[in-house]
């Protein structure tokens, strides 16, 4: 039987140029992501998520950094656990922490001998994602001005100067 040839994919090099890569062996692959993106939408606990798949916190940082799709799919699993700490939170609600009688056939809810509704609260009004999953963060994301829009701003504030040097003067 023959060896198994690594997958490649392609990526910028250094200077932007485009190369063909070997997948690293211990580096993210389809099935490490996988684990991750279930475990954090079960559990919105992006540590745990990372141990459970054999990664590090930082690793997935850098990969969410650098690959969008992946970063659209952590996104979405942040949703989701959202989602199901919302529906925790409204459960505790209905049943205001007491075991509750279930019928045949219906789903039994979770036990919420440990939920702790405050905390909940605390981190469902904190970490709502929006639309860009920046903005919430870090406020609207940088924009690099134009090399015409920088010469008028310097122009602008030259001519501030010089007025007010001259109100100076004056007065």
């Amino acid at each position: 039987m023959a060896a198994k040839k690594p997958e490649k994919f392609y990526s910028r090099g250094k200077k932007g140029r485009v190369q063909r890569r070997k997948v690293r062996k211990d580096g993210w692959s389809a099935r490490r992501r996988e684990i991750f993106l279930d475990h954090y939408a079960a559990t919105g606990n992006a540590s745990e998520s990372c141990r459970a798949a054999g990664m590090s916190e930082g690793a997935a940082s850098r990969l969410r950094r650098r690959d969008p799709e992946f970063a659209a799919q952590y996104d979405a699993a942040h949703a989701a656990a959202l989602i199901r700490l919302e529906g925790l939170v409204a459960q505790y609600a209905e049943t205001k922490g007491r075991i509750v009688a279930v019928e045949p056939g219906e789903v039994p809810p979770v036990d919420m001998a440990n939920f702790d509704p405050e905390l909940a609260l605390k981190v469902l009004s904190r970490r709502r994602p929006s639309s860009s999953g920046f903005a919430d963060r870090c406020g609207a994301r940088p924009r690099r001005a134009s090399k015409p829009e920088l010469v008028a701003s310097i122009r602008r504030l030259v001519a501030v100067v010089k007025k007010r040097r001259a109100r100076s003067a004056a007065g």
